[in-house]
């Protein structure tokens, strides 16, 4: 057994491994956000993507290999420099590096929802028969998004697991209908098929 977490140890020293957690990403994310406003950048928003438990390793540039620890975290933020909207990736492992978006859609949509995006809350996954549902059910159903929006001198935050936009259980969601209807999931499927079609344009720094 001591030979077996010998050999671990060695292969872990030998990847030179760093292990990033949320409280990293965090501070990455406030000194972004805070060079932004430096800029006189008021308006910007930005989500985390993650789930519980889920793990990420990557292969940096210097040939070092960096994972994340507990939790992979990815964070989009989005802002407009000169009438461009841009975004910005930041994970456990670092920041990418800007990419100019082709058109202001997603921007305009935040900035003229901004009141329902702020009024509109996600209810929790409710059934007609709570006392038959498995109190571990959701355990399986960790992954969530955090928005953090900062629109028109007006700050606020929203946060959900997914689970409770959909209908998994074999008991109906008595809440899918009106929560798949709000305009924070319609916003996180824009941001979803955006950075699925620019992908490939996400490059570390």
């Amino acid at each position: 057994m001591k030979k077996l977490a010998l050999i671990i140890f060695g292969i872990i020293s030998t990847l030179s491994v760093a292990q990033n957690d949320k409280a990293y990403v965090d501070s990455l994310v406030s000194d972004f956000t805070m060079d932004l406003k430096n800029e006189s950048v008021n308006d910007y928003f930005y989500m985390y993507k993650y789930c519980d438990g889920h793990i990420e390793m990557f292969t940096l540039k210097d040939g070092t290999t960096c994972m994340s620890k507990d939790t992979y975290y990815e964070v989009y933020i989005f802002w407009i420099n000169r009438e461009n909207v841009m975004v910005k990736k930041i994970d456990n492992c670092g920041l990418y590096n800007s990419v100019l978006i082709d058109n202001s859609n997603l921007f305009e949509f935040a900035i003229n929802n901004s009141k329902q995006l702020k009024n509109g809350d996600i209810k929790k996954y409710a059934v007609k028969n709570p006392e038959n549902v498995p109190t571990q059910r959701t355990e399986i159903h960790s992954c969530k998004r955090k928005f953090q929006f900062n629109l028109a001198n007006d700050s606020f935050g929203k946060e959900y697991n997914l689970y409770d936009l959909t209908n998994e259980s074999k008991y109906e969601n008595l809440n899918y209908e009106s929560n798949n209807k709000l305009k924070i999931v319609e916003l996180e499927k824009m941001i979803e098929a955006l950075i699925s079609q620019m992908a490939s344009k996400f490059r570390r720094e």
